[in-house]
């Protein structure tokens, strides 16, 4: 076999000739002596001058750089359009601004909606074009913000005739967004409309623009109306000084992140802080900053979380999911985990109590079982009302949760409930985006059904960041590659640099055309290839830098970014320290519990200890349980379960009585969709999965009448149902739940247990009665000198078949030698008998106990 040729990387061209046309690399020496120069040719004075930056975090390391040659006299404002639009003047912004903030735009967005389409689109269309719409907008605004107040309308209008008529399908939608769009920031003002004003050119004489990697319309477009008192200088040198880089190469996911967070902190082992860490994928920066959050590390990330994933946003929405009129158990159960306002033992028992009851719905719980309370607080959030009310109320039902006073005492809390204007700041939104909607001057008040305020709130939280605060100077920080610029550091680590997460040509954002873009002054395909250029050039300005990428994510292969492929130095494996561990198994357990051996045994418990010493230990004397699921699909034991309660409610019912064929049809039917009911086995409690064996129903109940009749024409009587049974044998009491006895003709009792396996499994049982546990233990359970006993094979009358009961021959024997190997047993285990893990095949796949035996890691 030859080896595969190697794929080629059309991307690597790009990015060796983005290298050597451009490297901004935002030296702060360099960029100062060149204002110095500028201020001292055109004699403006410093404090006269508004240098523009990129990013506000740059506007304090610019003065500690001016500051290092100018001890003394005037400093220029460092600032960014923002930062110095909010010091001449607080902006106050009309309701239908676009404001970026989530939770307004997303109202405003919805009323210019309105106002083109109507109130009456389907409810998943609305929210997807809000949510474009919104995306949309937001690309658009500082196209919009660098056009002064006056003529923006104008330039809106020019930009909609350049768009063209709203196409048909599926681009009438797009088409339609963008032209609302153009039209909303056409209308809007903006927090930067002060520099536009008498004002701004009253407070500098002249602006200096040190440029980002991608331009910024509204700086340039400032210096441009300034004419010669607006410049824009470059960052530094043309070319960049020698990378200081290693690059490594990982297998996967976890192994890159593993090996950024050792490549920090054997930076901060050397005495190299702060760390820059980039962020270039970020499910794996998150992964590498918890790495470090359990190291010790402090930590500061400035590229942010979204608000959604924070604890706050996970209990808000926990509360709306449980408050669905249809809500799962599961919903329900993990609100109330949540909510300090009912008790955790009270819910971890209630958990335990429905999971054993197999409740699925939480409409489906009995009320007794229910927490007082809950039902009323849940309640309250399932009728329509209007905006403004869902969020009193939801703040209401935050409080009496306890939840509230949780959100009010954390950071990522405190900013949900400023976002979402919970309670008495709600007031905010009153008539938000309604008189756009109105066309007139009477708005309207909609009412939100639950599903739309849930995704409304899902939707704002997904688009509000939230960035952590760290407690002393921070060790590390996370930041976008874009913001490396300009920014010291001693060390940067730079995991995510793989084709996927950095391409030399990243994709333009939204659904614009080229000549869309470029009608619009929107960057296109070129543009963002040299922002990508300048960004990664800023990292190779020789601090110590290592850059990471794995070869493999989620089993698809990856190359290396092309910008790590053009470094000058080869790639290594990523190494962790490493560490000796010695190849040993792990010993077999053998515990032993004299004291803890039950007194009371049942069958199943039994069949344990045979089947497994260890089983038996752990789950019969230790009492360790696996949890039971609540939303699953209905399986076998729920077609037992349910067939066991129907016949035993039948029979109980019956009697002596012979009513006839098609009375016990319709008893059977009645009761089997009473029992389904009770069992929460029906649609109306979710259960669909259990569709196909209620389909079962009819060759079942005629199975089982065609065996009766023929049973009760020999003879036979029913006498009991589910009824506990008890016996001793030495010490050792035996107990039991007999699914049915019935007496034969001559009296002898006749113990019948319902099997709903397979009818192979059922004759299996019975062909070595002496490695059967179930007839025998039963038997043993029924002090009477002559006794028959079977099972009851049901489930083969779906073929057509009568059910059978299927008798073992030495009844007697089997059970007289389990009593004498029960007692031999557990006297053994009381008197100090280890009880090691022997079970083998069957036994081990279907144990609630394997893994704690540790069974596939022994010696």
């Amino acid at each position: 076999m030859t080896p595969a040729p190697a794929r080629p990387h059309s991307e690597s061209a790009l990015a060796a000739d983005g290298l050597q046309r451009r490297a901004r690399c935002g030296s702060w020496p360099a960029a100062m002596a060149a204002i110095d120069a500028l201020l001292a040719a055109r004699r403006w004075p410093a404090s006269r001058v508004v240098v523009l930056l990129p990013h506000p975090r740059l506007a304090a390391q610019a003065r500690q750089a001016w500051s290092a040659t100018h001890a003394h006299g005037l400093v220029p404002r460092f600032a960014t359009p923002r930062q110095w639009a909010e010091t001449l003047m607080p902006w106050s912004g009309s309701p239908e601004d676009l404001s970026r903030d989530p939770a307004r735009d997303a109202l405003v967005a919805e009323g210019w909606l309105d106002r083109v389409l109507g109130a009456g689109t389907e409810p998943g269309l609305r929210r997807e074009l809000v949510a474009r719409l919104v995306d949309t907008a937001g690309q658009l605004a500082p196209l919009a913000a660098a056009r002064p107040p006056a003529e923006r309308q104008a330039w809106a209008d020019a930009a909609r005739e350049a768009l063209g008529l709203p196409g048909v399908g599926h681009a009438r939608w797009e088409s339609l967004v963008s032209h609302v769009a153009l039209a909303w920031v056409g209308a809007c003002g903006f927090d930067t409309d002060v520099l536009w004003s008498p004002l701004a050119q009253a407070d500098a004489d002249a602006l200096v623009l040190l440029p980002g990697h991608q331009s910024d319309p509204l700086a340039e477009a400032l210096c441009r109306a300034r004419g010669e008192q607006g410049v824009v200088l470059d960052w530094g040198p043309a070319e960049a000084p020698a990378p200081n880089a290693r690059v490594l190469r990982c297998a996967d996911f976890e192994h890159e992140a593993l090996s950024a967070a050792a490549c920090v902190l054997e930076h901060l082992n050397a005495g190299r802080a702060p760390v820059a860490l980039i962020a270039n994928d970020r499910l794996l920066t998150r992964r590498v900053s918890a790495l470090l959050h359990e190291a010790g590390v402090r930590l500061r990330d400035e590229a942010g979380w979204k608000l959604s994933t924070t604890q706050a946003g996970a209990g808000l929405m926990a509360l709306l999911r449980a408050a669905a009129p249809r809500a799962s158990t599961d919903d329900v159960l993990d609100w109330l985990k949540l909510a300090p306002a009912f008790d955790a033992g009270a819910v971890r028992a209630l958990e335990r109590e429905l999971r054993r009851l197999g409740i699925a719905l939480w409409s489906a719980v009995p009320e007794a079982l229910r927490p007082e309370g809950v039902d009323a607080l849940l309640k309250g959030l399932q009728a329509p009302r209007p905006l403004v009310q869902w969020l009193r109320d939801t703040d209401a039902a935050l409080a009496l949760s306890g939840q509230r006073a949780a959100l009010q005492a954390d950071a990522a809390g405190a900013q949900l409930l400023r976002v979402l204007r919970l309670g008495d700041a709600a007031h905010e939104f009153e008539g938000l985006g309604e008189a756009a909607a109105a066309g007139g001057d009477t708005p309207r008040r909609p009412r939100w059904r639950p599903a739309r305020f849930n995704a409304w709130v899902r939707e704002v939280l997904e688009g509000a960041g939230f960035q952590p605060a760290v407690q002393g100077e921070a060790q590390v920080v996370v930041l976008p590659l874009a913001h490396r610029l300009g920014r010291a550091f001693a060390a940067v680590v730079a995991p995510g640099c793989d084709e996927r997460h950095l391409p030399a040509s990243p994709d333009p954002v939204g659904t614009w055309t080229r000549e869309q873009r470029e009608a619009l002054g929107l960057p296109d395909r070129e543009a963002l290839r040299a922002a990508a250029d300048s960004a990664w050039a800023s990292l190779l300005d020789g601090t110590p830098l290592d850059v990471l990428w794995r070869q493999h994510d989620n089993g698809d292969p990856l190359l290396p970014s092309p910008w790590a492929e053009q470094l000058p130095i080869a790639p290594a494996d990523a190494a962790l320290p490493p560490r000796e561990l010695a190849p040993a198994g792990t010993a077999a357990p053998r515990p032993r519990a004299p004291t803890l051996v039950p007194e009371r045994v049942s069958a199943s418990a039994y069949e344990d200890l045979r089947r497994c010493p260890y089983r038996f230990f752990a789950l019969r004397q230790l009492r360790l349980a696996e949890a039971d699921e609540l939303d699953t699909e209905a399986d076998a034991r729920d077609l037992g379960n349910w067939l066991h309660d129907v016949l035993h409610a039948f029979h109980a019912e019956r009697r002596e009585a012979r009513p006839g064929e098609a009375a016990d049809r319709e008893a059977l039917d009645r009761l089997a969709e009473s029992v389904a009911h009770s069992q929460g086995l029906t649609l109306e409690h979710g259960a669909s999965g259990f569709l196909p064996y209620r389909a079962q129903w009819p060759a079942l109940r005629e199975g089982y009448l065609r065996w009766l009749y023929a049973h009760e024409a020999q003879g036979h009587r029913f006498v009991e149902a589910e009824a506990a049974h008890e016996a001793r044998v030495g010490r050792w009491r035996l107990y039991g739940r007999l699914d049915r006895i019935d007496h034969a003709a001559d009296g002898t009792p006749v113990l019948i247990d319902y099997k709903t396996e397979s009818r192979q499994r059922t004759e299996a049982r019975i062909r070595v009665p002496f490695e059967d546990t179930q007839l025998a233990f039963y038997a043993a359970l029924i002090d009477a000198p002559v006794l028959r006993a079977g099972y009851l094979s049901l489930t083969d009358a779906r073929n057509g078949e009568p059910a059978l009961l299927l008798e073992p021959d030495d009844l007697a024997a089997a059970r007289d030698a389990l009593l004498q190997g029960l007692a031999s047993d557990l006297d053994r285990i009381a008197a100090g008998a280890p009880l090691p893990a022997l079970g083998e095949g069957a036994a081990c796949e279907h144990c609630g106990a394997r893994g704690l035996c540790r069974k596939d890691f022994l010696a």
